[in-house]
């Protein structure tokens, strides 16, 4: 697939010069055309540095940012230079080329699902690495209606998902939200804002479904993205009414009640929740989290979530397992989609069996 692309270059570095005519070489090998920064692209490429990492403001959602640096030396806490310099950056996945005193470099690769893998450098693996990232398609817009009836604020469904959030936390998966503050500016906070309608980093998600027939067929009460999920507050402030989504558009169709924070927005991951709900009507309720199980099947591609090709993979492997209903589905580097008739059935199941650490698969 022929994709247009840019290159940004912070400083210059004989070695990551040497890695990048390679990569443009194997971009071009593919049909990859490089051209301005000012065109429409699918992605840009962003050679920078560890200790510049200045961020790169794209156009639009749909513009995926690539930042590759080269490191010379030995650092406390590689994963954590490299998750800092994907968020300074305002990119959709860093390349560390690791130099090792040997003829190959190592390369180390991060998302922001937290995905942090490891292989030795070959140009073709690492354009590989990149391919679902940088043709995969957001579809985390929101299309929201103010006009809830107050009656659902007070929804025992809904407050079920402030229970087993709290239940996240006791559970030991759910990280504390990541605070943009820290290393963003707030211009570039505002920026992210406007391009993914995000105001923090959070992980994991809960829903449950509640049938509510003034409003529409599919109907589902989700947490909000960037939001603690230990702790949420309610309907309207990080408790939200999905109603499908519009794919064309990519956006997901939601309802709230008049005088809910005009800021927020469901989690990034409700695509995927919607097309699971309408394909299995069975399923009551879904949780994500950032944690893994043994023996259970994995998406192919590290595809970002809130794209609608791995909201679609999920969807597919859950066609293939002997009950999609109560099934336990892996997202490769990056943590678990979990269904079930209800919170308390999904709970029950997983209870004793999660493990903390995702496994990294190259």
């Amino acid at each position: 697939m022929e994709m247009k692309y840019a290159l940004i270059h912070t400083g210059s570095d004989a070695f990551r010069d040497k890695i990048e005519s390679e990569l443009v070489a194997v971009l071009a090998a593919h049909g990859n055309v490089q051209t301005r920064l000012s065109d429409d692209l699918r992605f840009i490429l962003n050679f920078t540095r560890f200790d510049l990492p200045g961020s790169v403001q794209r156009k639009a959602q749909n513009e995926f940012v690539v930042s590759v640096a080269v490191l010379t030396h030995d650092v406390d806490d590689l994963r954590y230079l490299c998750y800092n310099t994907l968020i300074q950056t305002l990119s959709n996945f860093v390349v560390c080329i690791k130099t090792n005193g040997e003829d190959v470099p190592d390369v180390y690769c991060i998302t922001p699902e937290v995905g942090f893998y490891h292989f030795k450098y070959n140009p073709q693996k690492v354009y590989d690495a990149m391919t679902p990232i940088i043709s995969a398609h957001f579809a985390i817009g929101n299309r929201i209606r103010y006009d809830l009836p107050e009656m659902y604020t007070e929804s025992p469904a809904a407050g079920k998902l402030k229970h087993y959030g709290a239940e996240l936390e006791r559970l030991g998966v759910l990280p504390a939200p990541f605070r943009l503050k820290e290393v963003l500016s707030a211009e570039n906070i505002e920026h992210l804002y406007d391009l993914f309608e995000i105001k923090g980093l959070s992980y994991g998600n809960l829903s449950i479904r509640e049938p509510i027939k003034e409003v529409g067929p599919l109907t589902f009460w989700m947490t909000a993205r960037g939001c603690n999920k230990a702790r949420l507050k309610g309907v309207g402030q990080d408790i939200l009414l999905v109603e499908g989504c519009d794919e064309p558009s990519g956006d997901i169709l939601v309802r709230v009640p008049a005088g809910s924070d005009r800021r927020m927005r469901v989690s990034v991951d409700a695509i995927e929740h919607v097309l699971i709900y309408q394909t299995f009507p069975r399923v009551g309720a879904i949780v994500h989290v950032h944690a893994w199980m043994n023996d259970v099947i994995c998406t192919r591609q590290n595809y970002p979530c809130g794209t609608i090709e791995l909201a679609r993979e999920v969807v597919g492997l859950l066609q293939s397992t002997p009950d999609p209903d109560k099934a336990v589905i892996g997202l490769k580097n990056h943590g678990l989609t979990i269904t079930g008739p209800g919170l308390e059935d999904i709970f029950a199941r997983i209870h004793g069996k999660l493990l903390k650490e995702v496994p990294m698969i190259d």
